[in-house]
């Protein structure tokens, strides 16, 4: 994705308001989350964001290794620095800007290893207690015009996967056979392969397709459903044979380019049984509610307690979002990474935001059976949300 310098000057000036709001002069940044946000690939160095008058001034970055990434950009506010430590000299020399106790890093993304060293870089020996993983991810929650743009480009790639899914299961498949052809598929339509999610202790690779009773294993990772999957990876598929009367929930990522969707939907064989049926019809109905009443202005955790309450007045309740260990959230925020703020809890203290994108994913898990539920991405506009994921939302019946 190529970014203007129109959409990086607007992207700097959130920053440097976010950073005046805290009193810090300026954010020394390293992660690949905030360099794909700032220049829309990934580059091994450190991108400075003063607070200063020079609104149009666009970031200075400090390239670590030969890059193509900044080709046509400013020369005169790109540096090679194979090390941090040839950051302050070159900063205070062109542009008399000087590293700090007043200086905001990423305490959520740095070792601390790496927090000492970026330490050294200021007079007195210390940096600002803001944590500047949190800034930014707040700042990126909400989305630019062409960010949304390129969002909605890519949903629409993510949606060709369950067009197709149907046609790609034969009667006698396991789940993870099935997820194959899926993934095959994707990296067909230009999937990168893996998707970004933030947390030291958060990995996964394209997504989850749980079949039977496999869709009732907790994960060790904060998503909504889990999986055994495989001892190195320990989520998701696990070879379950699809049987008559099983479900497959299938929930792969869009992660097609620097920005992700996200979409489930269900599928099974066989008869279900009516409660199961009921449920799945509950999280349609949940969305539909979404659609109806969620604008800018309504409370995030209003949308958990709708569920909540839906759900105990169906009698679902121990279905609801896992089996033996039931998530706290029915959704979550999208960008760079696949769980931004905000998060769908009855706690999140916020409200929604014209340009936030979300994914919903009110699911349900029943033993020997599996999972149902539907999850599509909306984008929250002006006067409401718009579904860029629009595809029927009933389950589908595959051949036996």
């Amino acid at each position: 994705m190529n970014i203007t310098n129109k959409d990086l000057s607007y992207k700097s000036l959130r920053i440097k308001k976010a950073l005046a709001e805290v009193g810090a002069s300026g954010i020394l940044l390293r992660s690949i989350p905030a360099h794909l946000y700032l220049t829309g690939s990934v580059f091994q160095g450190y991108t400075y964001i003063p607070v200063d008058n020079d609104e149009g001034a666009l970031p200075i970055f400090f390239v670590e290794r030969p890059t193509a990434v900044f080709n046509g950009y400013d020369s005169e506010r790109v540096f090679s620095a194979y090390k941090p430590e040839l950051i302050p000299d070159l900063l205070h020399k062109h542009f008399g800007y000087q590293i700090g106790s007043d200086t905001v890093v990423e305490l959520g993304e740095l070792t601390v290893t790496e927090y000492k060293r970026l330490s050294r870089l200021s007079p007195t020996g210390t940096l600002s207690d803001v944590d500047g993983t949190t800034l930014m991810r707040n700042v990126r929650s909400i989305k630019t015009e062409e960010e949304l743009t390129e969002i909605r480009r890519l949903a629409l790639r993510h949606m060709e996967l369950y067009r197709v899914a149907p046609y790609l299961y034969e009667k006698g498949m396991t789940d993870i056979q099935w997820q194959h052809r899926l993934e095959y598929q994707m990296r067909r339509r230009g999937s990168i392969g893996i998707f970004r999610a933030f947390g030291s202790r958060m990995e996964i690779f394209m997504g989850n397709v749980s079949a039977g009773d496999n869709a009732t294993m907790p994960a060790p990772y904060d998503f909504a459903l889990g999986g055994a999957g495989a001892p190195a990876m320990p989520f998701g598929a696990d070879g379950t044979v699809i049987r008559p009367g099983n479900t497959i929930l299938v929930d792969l990522a869009g992660n097609y380019g620097v920005y992700t969707t996200d979409i489930s939907r269900t599928y099974y064989v066989g008869e279900l049984p009516e409660i199961v049926q009921k449920a799945h019809a509950l999280s349609e109905s949940l969305h539909r509610w979404f659609e109806e009443n969620v604008r800018p202005g309504v409370a995030v955790s209003a949308v958990y307690n709708h569920c909540m309450e839906e759900v105990k007045n169906a009698a679902l309740q121990e279905y609801f979002m896992g089996h033996d260990y039931q998530a706290k959230f029915v959704g979550h925020g999208l960008g760079i990474e696949i769980n931004e703020p905000p998060v769908l809890t009855a706690k999140w203290k916020g409200d929604f935001q014209e340009g936030m994108v979300i994914a919903l994913e009110p699911k349900f898990t029943f033993s020997s059976i599996g999972a149902v539920g539907i999850e599509s991405t909306y984008i929250i506009t002006r006067d409401g949300v718009e579904n860029i994921t629009p595809l029927p939302t009933e389950m589908v019946q595959l051949d036996y």
